[in-house]
C-alpha cells in the first residue's frame, strides 16, 4: 500500500500518491474553459446492488477540477504541480 501523501498548493490540497495525471481542458461542453484537471489512480470498489442483494465490482474513475481566469494561469499551475510531483517521485516520497 503506498504511503498517503497531501499536498496543498494553490488552494488544492490532494494525495500526490494517487496522482494519474494532471492536464488542461480548453474547452468542454459545460461552457467552461482553462480547467486544469488532476486525474487519479482508477479504482475498484464493491457497491451493493438492491435489485440483486449482491455486491457488484464496479472501476471508478475519479478526478478533480479547477477553473482559472485564462490558459496562462492553469499552465502555471499546472506547471508547479507537475514540478512538486516530480520532486516527490525522485527522493523517493512515493514510492511503495
Amino acid at each position: 500500500m503506498k504511503k498517503i501523501y497531501l499536498v496543498t498548493h494553490g488552494g488544492i490540497t490532494i494525495d500526490l500518491s494517487k496522482i494519474k495525471a494532471f492536464h488542461i481542458d480548453t474547452w468542454n461542453p459545460r461552457g467552461k474553459s482553462h480547467i486544469l484537471r488532476i486525474e487519479f489512480h482508477s479504482r475498484y470498489e464493491y457497491i451493493f446492488n438492491p435489485e440483486n442483494q449482491k455486491y457488484e465490482k464496479v472501476l471508478i474513475n475519479d478526478f478533480t477540477e479547477h477553473p482559472y481566469a485564462d490558459y496562462e494561469t492553469a499552465e502555471a499551475y499546472r506547471n508547479e504541480w507537475q514540478e512538486i510531483w516530480e520532486d516527490c517521485l525522485k527522493e523517493g516520497i512515493l514510492t511503495e
